[in-house]
């Protein structure tokens, strides 16, 4: 009798778990970007922990929802390079929202973002929150050339 209640058991577990795993929702359903001006200035480098004290009542909050801005920011999200570290100056952090799941990374005005303790550079991507937050990206960021 034991016997059968365990086997019982473990495929109940084995069914909630295989359930569960191929259900989930791995589309993109929304960005959250949140920012604070690229020209604006501090004392000391802003750290990714560190932005949201900081920039408190100055920061801005955007959340982008429409299917072709998504796309678009799911592709970019595939252009990261691998950055050394530097000195890195976080004016904002960006939320890629999969359902339940998020991936988020803080970022500069270069084009540099941080995520896990690892730095990347991903020029592109910064355009395209630019564009999104602004009207236009700020000229400079035309010109940005990234050297490894």
């Amino acid at each position: 009798m034991r016997k059968i209640f365990y086997t019982i058991l473990f495929v109940q577990l084995l069914l909630l778990i295989c359930g569960t795993g191929f259900s989930q929702n791995h589309k993109l359903d929304s960005v959250k970007v949140e920012f604070e001006g690229f020209n604006t200035e501090t004392v000391i480098d802003v750290t990714c922990n560190a932005f949201n004290n900081t920039f408190l009542k100055t920061k801005k909050i955007k959340v982008v929802r429409q299917q072709r801005s998504l796309r678009e920011f799911e592709s970019l999200r595939q252009n990261f390079e691998h950055a050394k570290d530097r000195s890195f100056d976080v004016r904002g952090k960006i939320t890629y929202c999969y359902g339940e799941k998020t991936v988020k990374y803080c970022f500069d005005k270069f084009g540099y973002f941080y995520m896990d303790g690892k730095l990347y550079h991903n020029k592109k991507l910064l355009i395209t929150i630019a564009d999104n937050l602004y009207a236009n990206h700020p000229k400079y960021l035309d010109t940005l050339k990234y050297h490894e």
